[in-house]
């Protein structure tokens, strides 16, 4: 029987005299994406299938593309059928994932057509889906723009509308749980302040990476330019969410922090808030510089920490995470008047 596969809508792009292109009508809108997921880490996968009873279609994606960050527009890119490939594929009979993931090849189904793509664009939109207590999710939509299919015969459709071949979803640990917690903020090695106040004698430090940051309204007080004495840190406490740590849907901004506005109800936030805990700050004080001035630098730790996912108030209760005993935030410099 001759058929036609369907993806989105398909134009005749060539033909031989042998007649039109002839390969499985079939939509793989509905069918989810699959991988063999044998991987230690599965931003190291690359193949990636769909089937749909006797029809599959195969991707095999350029290694790099899939990470554990939000993505900015245009930034995870792949060309056909070049650094990636893609392939249909119409056998005499059903197949199943075991046939492209068993390590010894099937010989059964077989292949009756196969049809690769000549050209095409790929697009890997990612950003986070879901947070819990542990983890991050992140899902990577993988999009397919002007993708033209050609057989043994040199007939050959083109698609020029953008298909999504599917999402793919990979976790990681939030900051709060690796095994030092937000030891993924060190590298950061100065904290950016928010010019308002949120609480009174405060002030807003923080530190943003990627779609998450920390922040911090700290009383003044405690980052005084005066010298602390040894093992007499100046203290605060940390309730009523004077620490927080947030994962949003997207890409952090400055503004996203220094506002106690509501954000735009595109953006989802993730809020992990301090019901208790202790700030401790050492300060010390170092040499003049050449114009006389001299400065304190703060080093900034938090003890005995207690997080809080908060939930939406209706269906999603507040979450409690296990305390967290201590870990420095960083370091925070002032001059002397």
């Amino acid at each position: 029987m001759k058929k036609t596969l369907l993806l989105g809508i398909l134009t005749l792009l060539c033909a031989c005299d042998d007649g039109d292109l002839q390969i499985e009508r079939v939509d793989f809108d509905s069918v989810d994406i699959q991988t063999c997921g044998d991987l230690d880490d599965p931003l190291e996968t690359t193949f990636f299938f769909k089937i749909d009873g006797d029809e599959a279609l195969l991707l095999n994606l350029a290694s790099g593309l899939l990470k554990n960050e939000t993505s900015e527009a245009d930034e995870l890119q792949s060309s056909l059928p070049s650094a990636s490939s893609l392939i249909y594929r119409l056998f005499d009979d059903d197949v199943s994932k075991d046939y492209f993931c068993s390590t010894i090849p099937a010989l059964e189904p077989s292949v009756t057509k196969e049809n690769t793509a000549t050209a095409g664009d790929i697009d890997i939109e990612t950003h986070v889906s879901t947070v819990s207590k542990d983890n991050k999710t992140y899902a990577h939509t993988i999009s397919i723009t002007g993708l033209s299919l050609a057989n043994e015969q040199n007939e050959s459709i083109t698609d020029s509308s953008t298909m999504t071949y599917g999402t793919f979803k990979t976790t990681t640990p939030i900051s709060a749980r690796l095994d030092v917690p937000f030891s993924n903020y060190e590298a950061i090695a100065d904290f950016s302040e928010c010019e308002n106040a949120f609480v009174d004698g405060s002030l807003r430090l923080y530190k943003k990476i990627n779609d998450e940051y920390i922040s911090l309204d700290i009383p003044l007080t405690t980052i005084a330019n005066a010298a602390t004495m040894a093992g007499e840190p100046r203290t605060s406490t940390l309730e009523n969410g004077a620490f927080k740590y947030t994962v949003l849907n997207t890409i952090v901004t400055d503004d996203m922090i220094c506002t106690d506005a509501a954000l735009s109800e595109d953006i989802t936030s993730f809020n992990f808030t301090s019901s208790s805990g202790t700030i401790s700050v050492e300060s010390v004080a170092n040499a003049a510089d050449g114009t006389g001035a001299i400065t304190y630098t703060h080093t900034i730790s938090i003890n005995n920490l207690l997080l809080v996912l908060k939930g939406d108030g209706e269906d999603v209760a507040d979450v409690t995470l296990s305390a967290i005993d201590n870990f420095v935030l960083g370091t925070y410099t002032t001059v002397a008047d």
